[in-house]
Parts: structure tokens; sequence; C-alpha cells
């Protein structure tokens, strides 16, 4: 596109009558612009182009860095879904019963439960999470198709082998992702099987407890709303003096 191309091409507006000397011919951010690069053409305001000539490095990298930032938002929305989801479940849990008489098949994925079952201290796994986090997962007796995972802070040895009923979040293996391999991997060394299918009772893990997941999504939506408006008002058109 010529210079002079990239100002009256985009003219053609209905509110520019033909020989009205009021009339402005509509233009980007962006093709204003390049009008300021390339240099004088015909029909451009003088003070428009005594103004400082934008920079094509900074302006390419600013929005580049501007959708980058919008899409790792989204990618962050999309992963908080489950746990917002979670957030505004039931307050009160839903009690499923003795984990060796249930039915997996009428369990729920990130639901609000109740399980009751001996813990098996003989299998557990304990990992510590990046920011320093300890937890302790195992199987409850006569069955290996629920695990129940519970912190491991001081003194819960004794409280977990005493301990007979657990209430929490009710997620599978495949939900926990990549969170969750190095554990799975132990327990398959330890010959106790565990699919994506397998459930996993994140004990004392309430609702409420999760309002974390909510600050952060509506942190995330406002940092993609910001860049996308951005986004739009430098496209957004300007009238140019004719």
């Amino acid at each position: 596109m010529g210079e002079t191309t990239s100002v009256h091409h985009v003219a053609h507006d209905p509110a520019n009558k033909a020989g009205d000397p009021l009339s402005k011919p509509l233009v980007t951010t962006v093709e204003r612009d390049e009008i300021l690069l390339s240099g004088p053409a015909a029909g451009v305001d003088p003070e428009l182009l005594a103004l400082p000539a934008p920079a094509r490095g900074p302006r390419l990298a600013t929005l580049t860095l501007m959708a980058a930032c919008a899409a790792l938002a989204i990618g962050m929305l999309l992963t908080l879904r489950a746990d917002v989801s979670y957030f505004f479940a039931a307050d009160r849990p839903e009690p499923v019963g003795e984990a060796i008489t249930v039915d997996p098949a009428s369990l729920a994925s990130n639901s609000f439960v109740t399980l009751e079952g001996t813990p098996m201290a003989s299998t557990r796994v304990t990992y510590e999470r990046v920011f320093g986090d300890r937890y302790a997962v195992f199987p409850l007796a006569g069955q290996r198709r629920i695990l129940v995972q519970v912190p491991a802070d001081d003194g819960f040895e004794n409280r977990a082998s005493a301990r007979r009923e657990f209430s929490g979040r009710l997620v599978t293996v495949g939900d926990l992702g990549s969170r969750f391999s190095a554990v799975q991997r132990t327990f398959d060394r330890m010959d106790v099987p565990v699919s994506s299918e397998t459930f996993v009772l994140l004990a004392d893990e309430a609702p409420g407890t999760y309002v974390w997941a909510l600050v952060l999504a509506v942190l995330c939506a406002l940092a993609v709303a910001l860049d996308l408006f951005l986004l739009l008002r430098w496209f957004r058109p300007i009238r140019l003096e004719s």
C-alpha cells in the first residue's frame, strides 16, 4: 500500500461527503504510524507529521507481549476451571459409606464427600510439594480403587492410624495430572495398581478452602480483559484531518 493510498483508501466512509472540507479519513493507530514512518503524504495534517515517528521494534514487542500475557491468562483460567467449580460445591459432604463396599461407578469426580475405612500404613507414600507442604497418600483396607491423601504434618501418623472417617474433595488421578505422577510411579513399584480412573480423596479440603482459586481466576480474567481492551484500542480507527 502506498503512502497516499493508506490515507485515502480507508477514507470511503459514508459520513465523509465529497468536497466537505471537514471530512476526516479513518485510519487505525498502526496505519497512522506507517504514515509517519513513510514520510510526508498529501492531505495529512502537518502537526501530525511533526510528531516523532514511533519505532517499529518496540511497538511489535509490546503487541507480542500483550498477546502472550492474554494467552497465558486464558490458559490459567482453563486450568482453574475445576478448582473454581469445586469452590461453589455444597458445603455439606455427601456420605458414600465404607470404602470396601462403595461402587466407584457411583462416585462423581470433583465432589465433596465423606468416606470411611481403615488406612493401610504399609502402603503409604509421602511426598512434598514445591512450596514445602508434605502429604501422605494411602489406600483404605479391603480395596485399591480409592486412595486418601492427608497432610503429613507433625503427629499425623498417630492421627491417621486412629482415623476411620475422611472428608474432602474427591478427584481422579487423571484430574490431578502431572502433580500426582511421581506418587503414581511409587505405587506401581509397590505393586499397587493406580490408573487415571483411580479416585483420590483429598482429606480436609472443603470447598471453602479453594477461595484462592476464585481470586486467581478473577485476576486472570481481569488481565485478559485489560489486554484485549488495549489491543482493540491500539487498532481502533482514528480520524485524520484531510
